[in-house]
């Protein structure tokens, strides 16, 4: 059985085996999840679309299917689309662009990587608890984990239970891309000393340098640093020098928050952040992001004004609530919510109902919900869909 609660793919004989805070979390938040409300009648809504000189469609996409309405949508009404709170994507998204990416899945990780470097510190841990179970491949080489930043020793020992040589590394986060660059200078630089090699060196140096296949993890989330983006940048740099000798690949930890981005970059060519004119789209990572766009509302307060809000997943969305006391006011309002929910899962064959795709190291699904919606209420995509016509 597969535990649907995030993307690490963890299965037990019993799902009730598998504990974790997320999971407890997350069915807590599953049984007192809001009931679906009704929206105004089709007839009303298209004479406020078509009216509107301004609209924003955001929130929180989880599906393919809605994913793919709501850019159609954005394309037919000339709208800016931007997924809310998926400013962290973008910090991969914007150095990715610049520099390119050496990556590497999940289950390739698991199978090919002998030195695994984890960057962060304990919020990492506690948002990924089982993270050094899922990258375990359970055999006999034990395998090399440098925990590079912030961390204690109780994340150390999570990775040590779960076989790892684990060694910590005390550093500022933002100074990590520079100590490693500073590392490898001296490696090679050591390496051309003969007498290096019969002095000894360090074992997690030594482990290092003849490591076949390095991964390098982090979770953009996880960066609470100005210009995170070009962090990230430096740090590609890094792992692009590394493959000069040995191979070395990034494996960014991505959350379902990335799910518009991946479909809107097959769609549009872009990864969000795309506004529509005579359905060509138009990609400013900065002005048109969603926080732009209700920023600039008040500028714009003659003209109507439309957010078309999406939400298929069961959290709130404080971030509206944050700017309607003074952005949001006298824009109209329409709210999408979802007839299921969609999370995680693992394989095709489930018992459940769910449609799924691939989405680098998980494949998300959609798995019908514990409560019985009101027929007369349509799902997210449908509405999309309906209006788009």
């Amino acid at each position: 059985m597969i535990c649907p609660l995030c993307s690490l793919l963890c299965d037990a004989d019993d799902l009730r085996d598998i504990h974790c805070e997320r999971r407890v979390a997350l069915l807590t938040q599953f049984h007192s999840i809001r009931p679906t409300t009704s929206l105004p009648h089709q007839p009303d809504l298209l004479p406020l679309l078509r009216s509107a000189k301004r609209i924003l469609v955001t929130g929180r996409i989880a599906s393919v299917e809605t994913a793919r309405a709501a850019v159609a949508f954005a394309s037919k009404f000339n709208a800016t689309i931007d997924c809310a709170e998926s400013g962290h994507v973008f910090k991969n998204v914007l150095a990715i662009q610049r520099s390119g990416l050496n990556s590497i899945s999940l289950a390739e990780a698991r199978e090919l990587t002998d030195v695994f470097i984890i960057v962060g510190d304990d919020h990492f841990q506690t948002t990924v608890p089982r993270l050094p179970i899922a990258l375990s491949n359970g055999k006999a080489l034990t395998k090399t984990v440098l925990l590079l930043g912030d961390f204690t020793n109780e994340s150390a020992e999570q990775w040590q239970k779960a076989g790892f040589d684990t060694w910590t590394v005390p550093c500022e986060l933002s100074s990590v891309p520079s100590a490693l660059s500073h590392w490898s200078l001296w490696m090679d630089a050591l390496s051309k000393d003969a007498h290096f090699e019969v002095s000894g060196a360090n074992p997690l140096f030594e482990r290092m340098r003849n490591a076949n296949y390095t991964s390098v993890v982090w979770s953009a989330e996880n960066l609470r640093m100005a210009q995170a983006d070009l962090w990230v940048e430096r740090l590609m740099q890094w792992i692009a020098s590394r493959n000069e000798t040995n191979r070395c690949a990034a494996l960014p930890w991505a959350s379902t928050d990335g799910t518009f981005q991946q479909v809107c970059t097959w769609l549009t060519g872009f990864p969000g952040r795309v506004a529509f004119k005579d359905g060509v789209p138009s990609y400013d990572p900065h002005k048109n992001s969603y926080e732009q766009w209700i920023e600039c509302t008040p500028m714009h307060a003659h003209e109507e004004s439309v957010i078309v809000l999406v939400d298929e997943t069961i959290n709130s969305l404080p971030f509206l609530k944050q700017h309607q006391s003074q952005a949001v006011q006298g824009t109209s309002l329409i709210e999408l919510t979802p007839s299921s929910v969609r999370f995680p899962t693992k394989v095709t064959g489930l018992e459940e109902n769910a449609d799924m795709f691939r989405a680098d190291q998980c494949l998300l699904a959609r798995v019908e919900a514990a409560y019985s919606p009101r027929p007369f209420v349509k799902s997210a995509s449908d509405w999309l869909e309906e209006l788009s016509k």
